[in-house]
């Protein structure tokens, strides 16, 4: 019995000294350009409503007219459903504009900024725009 309580407190221990490391870990901006943003339009191929992140794969038309693909990180699921959100929201084939910070590597894709629906419906990425802020 003696041994189970001084297990407990070791446990409930280590919970507390790891909060605020949890609380403050995030995810880096470093692989895009936050200082620069850019804007595409196109259907949700794919949109994956997850933590830490979610993200989104867009179908859109590259400069010489073909289709083409971008994969675009966003907020977290709580940020989205802070904003009123869900994942039904999110429909393959839904015709959408995105603004975005691109990659650095200069492929496809990036830190999404803001997403608008054909409907006029706008989410605005919170946690881009404050790593915009820091300079990250």
């Amino acid at each position: 019995m003696q041994k189970n309580a001084g297990y407990l407190a070791l446990v409930g221990h280590t919970i507390l000294v790891m909060m605020p490391t949890i609380a403050l870990a995030h995810h880096s901006f470093a692989a895009y350009d936050m200082a620069k943003t850019a804007s595409a339009e196109g259907t949700i191929k794919e949109f994956r409503w997850g933590a830490p992140h979610s993200s989104l794969v867009l179908i859109y038309k590259d400069k010489r007219g073909g289709e083409a693909q971008m994969s675009v990180v966003s907020g977290s699921p709580l940020m989205f459903g802070k904003k009123g959100f869900a994942p039904k929201d999110f429909k393959r084939g839904d015709k959408i504009k995105i603004t975005y910070h691109p990659n650095v590597n200069g492929q496809p894709g990036g830190a999404l900024a803001s997403l608008t629906f054909s409907t006029g419906r706008t989410f605005s990425d919170d946690e881009a725009a404050k790593a915009y802020r820091r300079g990250e």
